[in-house]
């Protein structure tokens, strides 16, 4: 059987607009906080391709013999240092082709090259709104000012953000159905910013599970679970201090913790370290994670349903905290 395919490159265009836009990136924190950094990351599909012979759907868990870890909410939410625990959940509905154009102040002509009714290039949003001089050359693209274009940039790039390193397609181009999502993280719900961690952990489940059923494409955020794994894999003295700092970027020091995995470029080697893993070989608490008042259940159940865009999937924290 062929193994699953992922993303496997940061697109050139992403590193080109985040270049572009030095300054302007920092305003995207409130939303995203660490995203962009993302783009800094190269992924390892060696390791996915691993993880997922170690995947128990039923559990929602990896499972390394007598071990067992899962991401957590508190987790990805210190991770990407983005809103979690007490915001509002983002629901993911179906987006369409009007609902995007609108979004970002495109008329409805300005997509008449790309008839596609799911998706278009990125490319497209690119050359619209990654150069300085993108408006000038597009002008007759948009119904909006140039002012309220240099707002939309940034909503546009992390737009692509979410569409690519978060939520990536086969096709690797931008999807119209989490445009309802994206406008939930910049206009608020009840004056708040919603979180974006249940989904991403919910796609990377589903995501795990059926890469493992029938392999195709792995439809979640393998850069989040790569790093994630890697994190567990590197035992280390943690940093007494590392969750009480909200604005420190552990994208960017992720490397030098775990620098001898991105050396690994084979499966077969990853299943070696992880067959031999140990209680004692794991780093069960992550620097950043705030371990204190965890959400392990909800009432009614003894797991939690999050609602991905593939539909929802069980959360069973308390089976991995330590």
């Amino acid at each position: 059987m062929a193994p699953c395919r992922m993303l496997n490159q940061i697109p050139r265009e992403l590193t080109d607009w985040k270049n572009n836009m030095t300054h302007e990136v920092k305003r995207l924190f409130k939303y995203m906080g660490h995203l962009p950094s993302l783009l800094s990351i190269t992924p390892n599909v060696a390791i996915i391709q691993a993880l997922l012979g170690y995947w128990d759907p039923e559990g929602s868990i990896f499972r390394f013999g007598e071990c067992e870890l899962t991401p957590t909410l508190e987790e990805i939410e210190g991770l990407l240092q983005i809103p979690g625990k007490g915001y509002p959940m983002i629901y993911p509905t179906n987006g369409t082709r009007e609902q995007f154009y609108r979004f970002l102040g495109l008329r409805q002509a300005s997509m008449n090259q790309h008839p596609d009714a799911r998706s278009c290039p990125l490319e497209f949003l690119y050359e619209r709104f990654g150069e300085r001089g993108s408006y000038e050359q597009y002008r007759t693209d948009f119904f909006i000012s140039k002012e309220q274009w240099v707002e939309k940039r940034v909503q546009a790039f992390g737009l692509a953000l979410i569409n690519l390193l978060l939520f990536p397609q086969k096709h690797g181009k931008i999807t119209f159905f989490t445009i309802n999502m994206v406008q939930s993280l910049f206009s608020g719900i009840n004056g708040m910013t919603p979180t974006l961690v249940p989904v991403i952990i919910a796609d990377i489940f589903t995501a795990a599970t059926e890469c493992q059923k029938k392999r195709g494409f792995f439809y979640g955020s393998n850069l989040i679970l790569q790093m994630w794994a890697m994190e567990h894999l590197a035992k280390r003295t943690l940093n007494p201090l590392g969750s009480c700092l909200p604005a420190e970027n552990w994208i960017e020091s992720h490397r030098e913790r775990v620098k001898k995995y991105y050396r690994i470029a084979s499966p077969t080697q990853f299943i070696q370290e992880f067959d031999n893993l140990a209680p004692e070989k794991i780093q069960w608490v992550l620097d950043w994670t705030k371990v204190r008042d965890p959400v392990f259940t909800i009432t009614q159940h003894n797991f939690i349903p999050l609602a991905g865009t593939n539909g929802l999937v069980a959360y069973v924290p308390q089976r991995v905290m330590r």
